[in-house]
């Protein structure tokens, strides 16, 4: 038998079958706290740049909204003028305002003037007279009741309707004057032989209307038919307008008419 020094021989102890399995779990573990780490600290500057407010919540692009300032349209809009009124085919204002003041030896109203001639001995407003205001008018007595009269005033159109002219407005104070209710008893009236022409008067341009009433009935004795003339012209004070309304065969009175509108000026 041999004989010699003997060793001995120390074996190491594997771990045991849990131990593998720990390692891995507490190295996912760290990762998992790495990874809360750096989301959290993400989200807070996400939070800070975005500028939320105390409750750290994130405005959703989808249901963000801005305040507007007025635009032109909108402040237009807001302030616009109410629409125009219907149209009345013969407006008068409520209320009559003499608002000129009658030199020596004549009438005014508007912008215009003109000598009274000695038979219109009565004053007084003009009846009948639409889209007119500021009226003054001399009369003269054709037979009881019933007068011849020239007048002269300021052009007044309904508010909030654009004023069409002194052509149309001339027709339009001849045909309301017609279908007014001046004239008492004298039935059957016609509207005839209506012209209506450019004018210039003083240096002051506008247009003449004239036209004549015939009436039906006889109960005058002196005349049976007004010839109307009404002049509407552009003044330095606005569109003003002279009209007469003269008993056809009183020749008085024709006379007295046409020198009225041959005085007839501007202020």
């Amino acid at each position: 038998m041999h004989t010699g020094p003997q060793f001995t021989t120390t074996q190491q102890q594997s771990p045991g079958p849990g131990g593998r399995g720990t390692a891995i779990l507490i190295g996912g573990i760290a990762f998992a706290v790495v990874f809360l780490l750096i989301v959290g600290a993400t989200v807070a500057y996400l939070v800070v740049r975005s500028g939320g407010g105390g409750e750290g919540t994130i405005a959703s692009p989808t249901t963000e909204t801005t305040s507007q300032e007025p635009t032109e349209t909108d402040t237009a809009s807001a302030s616009a003028t109410p629409k125009d009124v219907e149209p009345e085919r013969c407006w008068q204002p409520s209320t009559t305002d003499r608002t000129s003041s009658n030199p020596s030896g004549k009438l005014r109203g508007g912008g215009l003037q003109f000598i009274p001639p000695p038979v219109y001995d009565q004053r007084g407003a003009a009846q009948g007279v639409s889209f007119a205001n500021d009226l003054q008018a001399a009369q003269a007595m054709v037979e009881d009741s019933w007068y011849s009269t020239t007048f002269v005033g300021l052009v007044e159109w309904q508010p909030r309707v654009e004023y069409p002219g002194a052509e149309a407005a001339s027709t339009s104070i001849v045909n309301c004057f017609f279908s007014s209710n001046i004239w008492g008893d004298a039935k059957g009236r016609t509207l005839d032989d209506m012209i209506t022409e450019p004018v210039t008067i003083s240096g002051m341009p506008g247009y003449r209307t004239t036209a004549i009433v015939n009436f039906a009935s006889d109960h005058l004795e002196k005349t049976d038919a007004t010839e109307l003339v009404v002049v509407v012209l552009e003044t330095d004070q606005g569109p003003s307008v002279f009209g007469t309304e003269t008993a056809v065969g009183v020749t008085e009175h024709e006379e007295a008419a046409d020198q009225a509108y041959e005085s007839l000026t501007g202020i």
